[in-house]
């Protein structure tokens, strides 16, 4: 049953939903930041405003992401800024000329329900693997510190994370992601004596705007580009539109394919003119607002004014801030969030062969670490057992017709 929301509120619980999604967020930001050395203040200014703009239309909770294929392949081969925003932009124009048509019945095709469900299942498995890659990496201290740790401490922190988490549970008086994201700064400045007021540059960094024409146009669409866009459709648009409807009911009203495709694609062609990141929609990044208290746009406008402020006045220190969250901490609410996410599926328990195409989708992406992949195989799959379904019922009903 959906739980109803829209509209606008800003309260504790709205605060820690809003936060509910650094967890994805922050490690791929601040790799574009350190690693590519995209400009931080266009980068938060970019993500800040696309919240505050998808929390004005909405009225929900609406996350914006990095592309996290995209940021992934620009991080692991050091590409330029350049690249990255070149990338951004030209995603933007995709997605901007595929609003101009409406191809729900294309869409619904493609992705019938059990399709759905296994992409809402896969990407529940690859946060849950992520978390768990952060609770026991080798320095688990920090995204962007130098300082290394034990495992066990890291550990250690992830379960004291987990046990506000599941306390906040009984009580909504203790909100989960604000309580947790608090008890993780202070113990990343109990164990970084080298950080103090000095590590707060209170500047920004001016953002240069412009066509990013000066980028290689292959590495932009053939590397960049291309692994990226059928997790796109699949996820920012298809899944996150089920997704609002399965939580908010008629509320989610707005929440369209063709309006999902628009905002991303202009939050885009905005990152690509000042330099920013890729980014989008997802049906996990809403998972996390949601379960960690947001219902209403209210949980957009708190964070995307967060993200604005530190752009603007902390530009230059923006990887020192949040070098403070110890990566276990990120990692236990990746994990919860991936549960959580997971869980969706629960509609097609009943019905064995969206199930079978469900559960199939999921332990390919476990597989392989790729969602596309396993989309692949689930149309293959609910083409083949669609078939042998009608025949089927075929059989039965000559049976029936036979004297």
């Amino acid at each position: 049953m959906a739980r109803m929301g829209g509209g606008f509120k800003l309260n504790l619980n709205e605060i820690s939903g809003s936060l509910g999604d650094l967890a994805t967020f922050l490690p791929l930001a601040i790799g574009l930041i350190s690693i590519n050395g995209v400009n931080a203040t266009s980068l938060f200014l970019c993500a800040g405003l696309s919240y505050i703009a998808a929390g004005l239309y909405y009225g929900l909770p609406m996350p914006v992401q990095p592309l996290k294929a995209t940021a992934a392949i620009a991080i692991t081969q050091a590409v330029s800024p350049d690249a990255v925003s070149a990338a951004a932009f030209w995603m933007g124009v995709i997605f901007v000329l595929l609003s101009l048509f409406d191809l729900k019945g294309f869409f619904a095709r493609v992705f019938p329900r059990p399709i759905v469900r296994g992409i809402q299942l896969g990407l529940g498995i690859l946060l849950v693997e992520g978390g768990l890659k952060a609770l026991f990496s080798h320095n688990p201290q920090a995204i962007a510190g130098r300082m290394d740790v034990s495992v066990f401490y890291g550990v250690a922190i992830a379960i004291a994370g987990a046990g506000i988490i599941f306390l906040s549970r009984k009580s909504r008086r203790y909100p989960a992601a604000l309580t947790v994201m608090i008890f993780g700064m202070l113990c990343g400045l109990l164990t970084r004596s080298s950080w103090g007021a000095s590590s707060l540059a209170t500047s920004w960094i001016r953002p240069e705007w412009g066509l990013p024409v000066h980028a290689d146009l292959f590495t932009v669409l053939v590397v960049l580009l291309l692994p990226q866009i059928p997790l796109t459709f699949a996820n920012s648009l298809v899944a996150t539109a089920e997704t609002s409807r399965q939580y908010f009911g008629e509320d989610a009203r707005r929440v369209t394919i063709r309006s999902l495709s628009a905002s991303l694609g202009l939050a885009n062609l905005f990152a690509g003119l000042i330099g920013g990141m890729p980014v989008c929609h997802g049906s996990g990044g809403l998972t996390a607002h949601y379960r960690f208290g947001a219902r209403t746009g209210g949980a957009n406008l708190f964070v995307g004014g967060l993200f604005v402020a530190l752009a603007l006045f902390f530009g230059k220190s923006i990887t020192d801030i949040f070098g403070l969250l110890p990566a276990s901490i990120l990692g236990i609410l990746l994990i919860y969030v991936g549960f959580e996410h997971a869980r969706l599926i629960g509609d097609v328990l009943e019905a064995s062969h969206e199930l079978v195409v469900a559960v199939s989708i999921g332990l390919m992406t476990l597989a392989t670490g790729n969602l596309a992949v396993g989309f692949i195989t689930g149309i293959v799959l609910n083409a083949i057992g669609g078939k042998l379904f009608w025949k089927d019922v075929c059989r039965k009903a000559a049976c029936e017709e036979s004297p």
